[in-house]
């Protein structure tokens, strides 16, 4: 009996996972904005010069094989994966208290007033950046170099 419960819950959440993604997909030098609910993840994929502003709590945004992204995020239940991406911003608008992914990606910016999360990186050239009215006040470059291993880093400042 409990088997079956644990099967039928699995199943029912991935069905509400997979009818909630929202796809943004080969957009070039546009500027996009989306409003979101908590139950709504995004994924940005092979995007250039790509502007985009997401209102609103979405689940989770992913960020995959993007180039010169600017993601601007109210506010997030999961978390925010970035992989083989290069110049991106990641700009968060509430302390992010859920965890961030970035690998094999180089020239990311993640900036938010305050920090209180985990950060899982791979391969990666990264800053961490604490501004307060677009003042930075602390930041903190992350080069674990190309071919590395998982790291968790907790940040918190």
């Amino acid at each position: 009996m409990t088997e079956e419960r644990l099967v039928d819950n699995l199943i029912r959440n991935y069905d509400k996972a997979s009818n909630n993604k929202l796809y943004i997909e080969g957009r070039n030098n546009e500027v996009v904005t989306l409003d979101l609910e908590d139950t709504q993840s995004v994924y940005v994929w092979d995007c250039n010069n790509l502007n985009l502003r997401l209102v609103g709590k979405c689940n989770h945004v992913f960020i995959y094989n993007g180039d010169g992204i600017t993601v601007r995020i109210d506010d997030c239940v999961s978390g925010v994966t970035c992989m083989n991406s290069s110049n991106c911003n990641i700009l968060i608008n509430v302390v992010p208290t859920y965890n961030i992914e970035v690998s094999n990606s180089d020239k990311i910016n993640i900036r938010s007033s305050f920090f209180d999360t985990n950060i899982v990186h791979k391969s990666v050239e990264m800053n961490i950046i604490k501004s307060i009215n677009c003042k930075v006040s602390e930041y903190y470059n992350v080069n674990d170099g190309m071919l590395s291993r998982w790291h968790c880093n907790y940040f918190n400042f």
